[in-house]
């Protein structure tokens, strides 16, 4: 029963993709749910899967002065090495195999483009680091002083709560990354959803120690 389950939804996922990729124009889930007769929340969570594979890209209609455009999804134009290493993280996931996923993981980190990019300053290799989690599909926010890194529109969102492993990796990928800058910088820890949606990377700089620290009361109960 649980193989007929996960090809029925591959199936689906598949269909959901040549729909989009044989559209004359980009896709709304409703459109999605008229084409196929499936369920909105179900459309979400394949779209999910197929963004986080590079498949698809996601953009915001024209508003038509009722609220929020609705998000429209279209074929991705171009394939690059991250799309091609989250489909592999993908498709190792579905499989239920953390150890595969884990080799997609390390593949991704060891790609030239990405784990072994030099930089001259430390705040360079912040920024090496914020632009290869936003080629992973992350939004990403660097704080003023450099030293926190705040990670919104996690591309496997969907897929972190059934394995949590994926966080992980996506650690270890960053300190990959940190390191192949050659500067003194390094990931102390990530903070997985202290508010929903939002992950916070936490860097140890060599380079940011405060000149005097003062220290709050902590209020007794």
């Amino acid at each position: 029963m649980t193989v007929r389950q996960t090809t029925d939804a591959d199936t689906s996922r598949e269909n959901i993709a040549r729909l989009i990729g044989e559209a004359a124009g980009p896709l709304s889930v409703e459109d999605i749910s008229t084409l196929t007769g499936l369920h909105v929340n179900t459309i979400r969570t394949h779209l999910e899967v197929l963004r986080a594979a590079g498949r698809i890209t996601r953009g915001r209609g024209v508003s038509d002065g009722r609220g929020r455009p609705r998000w429209l999804y279209a074929p991705t134009a171009n394939s690059d090495p991250y799309r091609e290493l989250s489909q592999e993280l993908v498709d190792a996931l579905a499989d239920a195999d953390p150890a595969t996923a884990e080799e997609a993981a390390n593949r991704w980190r060891s790609a030239d483009q990405v784990s072994r990019r030099p930089a001259a300053t430390a705040d360079e290799a912040v920024t090496v680091a914020a632009a290869s989690l936003e080629q992973l599909g992350f939004g990403v926010e660097v704080s003023p002083v450099g030293d926190t890194v705040y990670l919104s529109g996690c591309p496997y969102a969907g897929l972190v709560a059934e394995h949590p492993v994926i966080c992980d990796i996506h650690a270890s990928a960053l300190e990959q990354v940190l390191a192949g800058t050659e500067q003194d910088i390094a990931l102390e820890s990530l903070d997985v959803y202290p508010k929903p949606g939002v992950c916070v990377a936490h860097l140890l700089r060599g380079d940011t120690e405060p000149a005097r620290v003062v220290r709050g009361k902590r209020r007794s109960s």
